[in-house]
């Protein structure tokens, strides 16, 4: 059995005429060769943090700039088993997952198309992500995230008053 961990991402921004957020998802085809819609993550460097491998990967991944992302939050580890035909284990991999703001114009967002990784989809709000993403773990990270997003916002607002 191999054990991977990973740090994986949850990206959002907030509409500036709406205050609403949305988030940046990555488009990709599936080892089945469906396309899915995934919140991404990547495997972590032995030099980095969790943090800083999911700061990283978004920079490398989706061309921004990493002074434009700030770990908000952490949010859950997720656990993967992945079995090979006799249904033995045989990749074991933790995802620790961060919520990260992104800062900037959303339209300077851009995926470099490689391996699976082809587009990411800019304007989903939480309803469009809860119909896009198929894994069920996933579509209730991105729940969690968006009910941290509004107590994060209540919290900055109510610092900002004081």
């Amino acid at each position: 059995m191999w054990k991977v961990f990973s740090a994986g991402w949850v990206v959002y921004y907030i509409d500036k005429k709406t205050n609403i957020p949305h988030f940046l998802m990555v488009k990709r085809f599936a080892l089945s060769k469906k396309i899915e819609r995934i919140a991404p993550k990547w495997k972590i460097q032995k030099w980095e943090t969790q943090e800083k491998a999911a700061i990283r990967e978004i920079s490398e991944e989706a061309g921004l700039p990493e002074d434009t992302l700030v770990a908000r939050k952490k949010l859950e580890t997720l656990s993967l088993k992945l079995t090979n035909h006799d249904w033995k284990i045989w990749i074991d991999k933790d995802i620790t997952y961060f919520l990260i703001e992104y800062s900037w114009d959303p339209d300077s967002v851009q995926v470099i198309e490689w391996e699976w990784f082809t587009w990411v989809y800019k304007r989903a709000q939480i309803r469009n992500v809860l119909n896009l993403v198929t894994y069920r773990d996933l579509r209730e990270l991105y729940r969690i995230a968006y009910v941290c997003i509004w107590d994060l916002s209540v919290k900055d607002k109510f610092l900002e008053s004081l």
